[in-house]
């Protein structure tokens, strides 16, 4: 069956996200939410594109003449949906749809389910999708036409005679066996990378929601529900893309790819077995790692694991919900270089309380930890965290593309600010960091020098 229905995806580019007040680096990864809707589209007979806007780079203008060929286009403010850390200004988003007819205009993302009335008036969209964005875009390009939006579409909001409605939230898909590969031929695949791993890479997920209750974690777009692929068909979809698009690094971008230990060992076991040779990365908690668990993720060729070990203090990880100490940090930061494997430290200043000593010792730990790479962060109350409801955060008070860019409640914004640059420099310009990379023992390049230069001067 073919369906003359034409549909267009959109990953606006971040231009101007730099000009933040506080620095986020965001990626050029596959946007992971885009190629499975667009798999889904393409299984029901629908002619797709994929305007992933951080590759190809059109003026707003360009975007706007393209998208008149199509009739449904979907814009994102959140390209990759399982990382929890939003942008904090989306003027860009807010750009990218200015040219684009408004009753063909569908939005979504971490943004829009958060704060759907706000954007829905300045997007002048004709619907938000609300949470997981991929069976919602499917049944709105089978279902919906130009006359009134059918209201048992479940996972939407609109705005009608200046109302927001919003219609059945849609349940949480547990079983994600039923998604679709991401439609990974419908980018430029040559054109994504990852600074600390290389080229031939791409981004997939095994599983989707985190159990845990981290204060400052938003997990608003898959919930707390924590579902995984069935064994044998993740290891199907990483040989598929493997030989497919002949990638050579993966990321799989769970919020906790270890969580089930029996479930990772056998995985890794399953790689070595079937021979895909591979390398790849994965976030997990510090304490879901030991010595057994390392020594198989490393033999099927895990090369990098990055740790949210967040704060130096046991004071602050217990208030914050981390359920963690620096003990296990410690352990778990031992054991994988002990193992062969590089980490990569989440690290923060700035939550609820927090002393300047205490941030001290969040520079001091990284130093001890000695990780491959540090990244620090001031911590941001995101819309729909209890971090923003410990603040006391009032979203109606923010204009629409924007959100805090740190804890101002609790702290001054100078002192943040020197503390993050004191961090950077401590850690970058030690003696023993610079002649590891003299050594060639740690992974640089032209685009990690960049990165390393822009956190540590912005």
């Amino acid at each position: 069956m073919t369906r003359l229905g034409t549909i267009l995806l959109v990953n606006p580019e971040w231009k101007g996200i730099g000009k933040q007040e506080q620095t986020q680096l965001k990626r050029i990864w596959q946007p992971l939410d885009l190629a499975i809707a667009a798999a889904l589209l393409e299984t029901e007979g629908f002619r797709v594109k994929i305007l992933d806007n951080n590759i190809e780079r059109l003026s707003l203008q360009k975007v706007g003449e393209l998208s008149a060929g199509f009739e449904k286009i979907f814009v994102t403010s959140t390209p990759y949906d399982r990382w929890q850390c939003p942008s904090l200004d989306i003027d860009f988003f807010f750009n990218t749809i200015r040219y684009i007819s408004k009753r063909r205009l569908y939005v979504m993302g971490a943004h829009v389910t958060e704060r759907t009335a706000a954007i829905l008036r300045q997007s002048q969209a004709r619907a938000a999708i609300l949470n997981a964005p991929e069976y919602t875009i499917l049944e709105i390009a089978m279902r919906d036409s130009t006359t009134e939006i059918p209201q048992d579409i479940a996972g939407i909001a609109y705005i009608k005679d200046d109302r927001l409605i919003k219609s059945t939230p849609r349940n949480n898909l547990y079983d994600l066996n039923r998604l679709p590969y991401p439609a990974y031929h419908l980018l430029h695949m040559d054109q994504y990378y990852y600074e600390f791993m290389g080229k031939n890479f791409a981004i997939l997920e095994g599983s989707r929601g985190c159990p845990h209750k981290c204060s400052f974690c938003y997990l608003g777009m898959y919930g707390t529900h924590y579902r995984q692929k069935d064994l044998e068909r993740m290891v199907e979809e990483v040989a598929y893309v493997k030989k497919r698009f002949h990638l050579k690094n993966i990321y799989f971008m769970d919020l906790e790819f270890g969580l089930n230990r029996d479930y990772l060992i056998s995985f890794c076991k399953a790689l070595i077995k079937r021979e895909i040779d591979i390398q790849w990365c994965c976030q997990t908690r510090v304490t879901d790692v030991d010595q057994e668990v390392l020594k198989w993720m490393r033999a099927s060729g895990c090369r990098l694991i990055h740790f949210g070990v967040e704060a130096g203090s046991d004071r602050i990880l217990n208030q914050i919900g981390k359920k963690i100490r620096v003990s296990d940090c410690i352990r778990a930061v031992t054991l994988t270089h002990k193992a062969g494997i590089r980490t990569a430290l989440f690290m923060n200043f700035g939550f609820p309380g927090e002393s300047l000593k205490e941030m001290d010792a969040t520079i001091n730990l990284a130093i001890r930890l000695n990780p491959t790479y540090a990244a620090f962060h001031l911590i941001v109350p995101f819309p729909g965290t209890g971090l923003a409801r410990e603040v006391g955060l009032n979203c109606e008070a923010l204009p629409p593309h924007l959100y805090p860019h740190y804890n101002n409640v609790h702290h001054d914004p100078k002192t943040l600010k020197f503390m993050l640059r004191k961090a950077y420099l401590r850690f970058y310009l030690r003696p023993s960091y610079l002649i590891r990379l003299l050594r060639g023992q740690t992974r640089t390049t032209f685009h990690q020098g960049k990165l390393f230069l822009k956190l540590m001067t912005g």
